[in-house]
């Protein structure tokens, strides 16, 4: 099974980590705006006011760039839900406080979370090198580890008779088209409240639990 852990390839010193991190976002934003096949080195390195020579020294491709970025947005969910899984509260709470994180973190995140969308469809359809797909498969392994720890805590509110399905696929992908939805139709404005970026968090979290039949008012 796929772990959170990522590979000793992607392990830096902390001071490097930090210029590739820099990369990175310049790189999603890039990718997020003009889609993988659009975007040049060149402009990443516009976007970061740098040079290709400096992102070379970090990546050797930018299918490499690309994977990282995606990896990178995998992990940035991860982080976000570990604290709430040993939560001692029934599985629905635990199923709520989960799927808010998740929202929370693809509203922050919003431009890594497109990337991971990119990497899906181009995984679908076939359209990286041979070196690359098979590490496009891999990480879909990653996301389909992520879904699981969503799946788990599903079936025990399921069992505590507080939502219900029949298909535990077809409950997984409505809830995660819910909490997903901010990463296409939702960017926070410049100086945003952060109670106003809670409530569409809330919103997302109460209709993904709808259509899981939960009937509890919900605070």
């Amino acid at each position: 099974m796929a772990t959170a852990a990522r590979s000793t390839r992607y392990r830096r010193q902390s001071d490097t980590d930090l210029s590739r991190m820099e990369i990175m976002e310049g790189a999603a934003l890039c990718f997020e705006a003009r889609g993988y096949a659009a975007t040049s080195l060149d402009e990443i390195a516009a976007r970061i006011t740098s040079t290709k020579g400096r992102i070379y020294h970090h990546y050797g491709s930018k299918a490499e760039l690309f994977l990282d970025v995606y990896r990178t947005g995998m992990m940035m969910n991860f982080q976000a839900l570990e604290p709430l899984l040993e939560m001692k509260v029934p599985a629905i709470e635990r199923l709520k406080a989960m799927l808010k994180a998740h929202v929370r973190c693809v509203i922050r995140t919003k431009a890594f979370q497109n990337v991971v969308g990119q990497g899906v469809d181009m995984l679908r359809h076939g359209t990286m090198p041979a070196n690359e797909h098979a590490e496009l498969v891999q990480l879909a392994e990653l996301r389909d580890a992520y879904a699981e720890r969503f799946g788990t805590v599903l079936e025990e509110a399921r069992t505590d008779g507080d939502i219900t399905y029949n298909n535990i696929k077809i409950a997984l992908n409505s809830v995660f088209m819910c909490i997903n939805g901010p990463i296409v139709w939702f960017t926070p404005r410049k100086g945003q409240a952060d109670h106003e970026i809670e409530a569409v968090a809330d919103e997302c979290v109460l209709y993904a639990v709808r259509l899981l039949g939960y009937t509890a008012t919900m605070p």
